[in-house]
């Protein structure tokens, strides 16, 4: 498991950018409607990206190891986790859902884990592509399983704002790593 340090924070310093961001526009920074509006972007930035620096693996705690006598079946699977996150390319948010799964081998994790998982991955500035993947590296990295599937389904924000005729489009991205159980998937698969 990779480990990272949590990155600093400079709240002043953010704060003085969204006022900046606010001049730069052409926007009045000192109207009364826009006094505390600096520290409310930069509070709310801070809180979404909150996940940078953090591993996602991190997220899983120890692995509960199995016994010879046991086995969880060939799949095992938790579906329809709601996430949000923030494009890198607009700073928009993206959100949905995200399904997972694991085939194991000799470890499991607790599904309230995997679906904080899925939520320390998502507070960080990123694309949703990128998001699945790092999911699922982490639970290679730290269960070992034979493989790891994960599923996104997400409306975007700069989808909606850029192209408003699209705005109720979602975006699906699988990630895969290891191999999983071809019959088994399938049956997992929306729409089989």
């Amino acid at each position: 498991m990779t480990t990272t340090v949590p990155t600093q924070v400079d709240r002043v310093r953010a704060v003085a950018a969204v006022r900046e961001l606010l001049t730069a526009v052409g926007e009045d920074a000192d109207r009364l409607g826009l006094l505390r509006t600096p520290e409310r972007v930069a509070d709310l930035f801070l809180d979404l990206f909150s996940g940078l620096g953090v591993d996602p693996a991190s997220a899983l705690g120890a692995p509960v190891a199995l016994t010879e006598n046991e086995h969880p079946g060939e799949l095992v699977g938790l579906t329809a986790i709601p996430f949000r996150s923030v494009c890198e390319h607009h700073l928009l948010p993206f959100e949905g859902t995200v399904d997972v799964y694991y085939a194991p081998v000799r470890h499991i994790a607790g599904l309230s884990r995997i679906a904080t998982l899925v939520e320390l991955a998502g507070r960080r500035p990123q694309l949703q592509e990128r998001l699945g993947q790092q999911i699922a590296d982490a639970l290679m990295t730290v269960l070992q399983p034979h493989g790891v599937a994960v599923r996104i389904e997400a409306t975007h924000g700069c989808i909606s704002h850029l192209e408003p005729g699209a705005a109720s489009a979602r975006a699906v991205t699988v990630a895969t790593v290891g191999t999983i159980p071809d019959a088994t998937w399938r049956f997992a698969s929306p729409g089989s």
